[in-house]
């Protein structure tokens, strides 16, 4: 009797330590804390402004009071301008838009021709950017609308303020037998600096045409405008 007593003891002992090992597992595996938030990703997204487009102005200059006046001389219709914008854009987080590309588009050129172009840079993204460069490109064509020359850009003191050169040679690079035939110096906005979300910031270039522009061409501009994270360098 002892006995059979002593086997249901061991055996109800057994029983026990198993069901608090389950029940120590099961409030293991079933006790959580729930944390409820929301994630909010960044972006960086610098655009050429969706709604006010760019200017551009025609100058012409006086020698004899070293100054710059509106319009050509003497009343004259020789050259026009035009500006536009291009490459549409949209920040996935803000679902504000813009454009990437600033065209600058002068038909009829002639030396000591002076265009003043205006355009709006706006943050279109969540996080503030530093403005660090621009990529500068373009093409001259005939009057039938065929490229002439490729445009390069050429800024050896690295200021940003540069010149436009004919690739004669088709070298892809500005070498002795190329043309200096634009040059365009940024008003008043030295680089970097920075923009923050949601803000807008105006830039002016002066473009005046060298010996080498030729009437009855047209000579267009493309400006991209380079940006990184204002806390990020540029090795650029």
């Amino acid at each position: 009797m002892k006995r059979k007593f002593r086997k249901f003891g061991i055996a109800f002992l057994g029983l026990v330590i198993a069901l608090s090992l389950t029940g120590v597992g099961f409030a293991h595996w079933s006790d959580a804390a729930k944390i409820k938030g929301i994630m909010q990703m960044n972006s960086l997204t610098l655009a050429f402004d969706w709604v006010e487009p760019p200017i551009c102005t025609e100058y012409w200059f006086d020698a004899e009071v070293g100054q710059l006046f509106v319009g050509e001389y003497l009343g004259k219709d020789v050259g026009n301008c035009t500006a536009s914008y291009s490459d549409n854009v949209t920040d996935v987080h803000t679902n504000k838009r813009g454009y990437k590309t600033l065209n600058i588009e002068v038909n009829n050129a002639y030396p000591q021709y002076y265009v003043h172009t205006t355009y709006i840079l706006h943050n279109i993204g969540t996080v503030p950017l530093n403005i660090v460069d621009r990529n500068i490109s373009g093409e001259k064509r005939d009057s039938m609308g065929a490229v002439v020359y490729n445009l390069l850009w050429y800024d050896p003191d690295g200021d940003y303020d540069g010149s436009l050169w004919e690739d004669v040679d088709n070298s892809g690079n500005v070498t002795a037998g190329d043309l200096e035939v634009i040059n365009l110096t940024w008003v008043d906005r030295e680089l970097p600096f920075q923009l923050d979300p949601c803000n807008k910031q105006k830039q002016e270039v002066d473009i005046d045409f060298k010996q080498a522009a030729e009437e009855c061409h047209s000579y267009t501009i493309h400006i991209d405008i380079i940006a990184i994270q204002w806390n990020k360098a540029y090795l650029g």
